[in-house]
């Protein structure tokens, strides 16, 4: 009767043993299985942020670059009128509104 019951111990203790490592086993993986749904969320986040920046610096570098286009542009038209101006005498639209209104000032004189 003895050794059944000191069997039966031994048994039970083995089950619970048994039954504890399990229940370890199962918490770890939880625990391991939540850093990893962790990181992977914080990595989806750090690449959208990357992919917002470049999106953004990609836009600021368009909006640069047709800001200097724009400028060129009026720049070299500029210099296209003022030199038609002195070397051949064709006035653009700005000059002779500009002298149009000096002659109106002029007038009232």
């Amino acid at each position: 009767m003895t050794d059944n019951w000191i069997d039966d111990t031994y048994k039970r203790a083995e089950v619970e043993r048994r039954e504890r490592e399990d229940a370890n086993r199962q918490q770890s993986k939880e625990f391991f299985d939540g850093l990893k749904n962790k990181a992977e969320s914080e990595r989806a986040e750090m690449e959208e942020l990357q992919r917002k920046t470049a999106q953004k610096i990609h836009h600021d570098n368009s909006v640069k670059r047709d800001k200097e286009l724009n400028e060129a542009k009026q720049k070299a038209m500029q210099q296209v009128q003022s030199e038609y101006e002195s070397k051949h005498g064709v006035s653009s639209d700005k000059t002779d509104g500009i002298n149009q209104a000096w002659s109106n000032l002029l007038k009232g004189l």
